[in-house]
């Protein structure tokens, strides 16, 4: 992966992120905003991906179903916003994927492996957001009161 900063002191500092074939998106992603303290965040990608699961939350089961596709996809449209939990960075992401017959599928991005590029915008708040348990399937949600 490779990555650039604007040195902008704007209140949104955009990173350009690419992640290289073979390389995990979230895996990758979740690396860089460790790493670079990126306290939260909002996100859109484009690419293509060798492997990707997948899932779609169940709102009666209050559970993630998943599904992994080992197929070469393009990436659509990839957007979410980042934030914390319990001292570990969040990204909660969404993509959609095109397939070769050119039908999509889409959902909250697991995980994925590129198969040929992923480029990311990150743009930067300096906003201290966190995530907390809820009672809806013990999903983390944004909390505004507290960490």
């Amino acid at each position: 992966m490779e990555s650039r900063k604007s040195t902008a002191t704007d209140p949104l500092v955009p990173h350009l992120l690419r992640i290289d074939r073979g390389e995990k998106i979230m895996e990758s992603l979740l690396g860089y905003v460790r790493a670079n303290t990126i306290k939260s965040g909002f996100l859109t990608g484009i690419g293509a991906t060798m492997k990707a699961e997948i899932g779609w939350f169940d709102t009666q089961a209050q559970v993630y179903r998943t599904r992994v596709f080992e197929e070469p996809c393009e990436i659509t449209t990839m957007i979410g916003n980042i934030a914390w939990h319990e001292g570990d960075p969040i990204a909660h992401t969404h993509i959609t994927l095109g397939r070769e017959d050119f039908s999509v599928v889409g959902g909250h991005l697991i995980e994925a492996t590129v198969g040929v590029t992923c480029e990311i915008w990150l743009l930067e708040s300096d906003m201290d957001i966190y995530r907390n348990p809820s009672s809806i399937g013990n999903l983390k949600l944004i909390d505004f009161k507290s960490k």
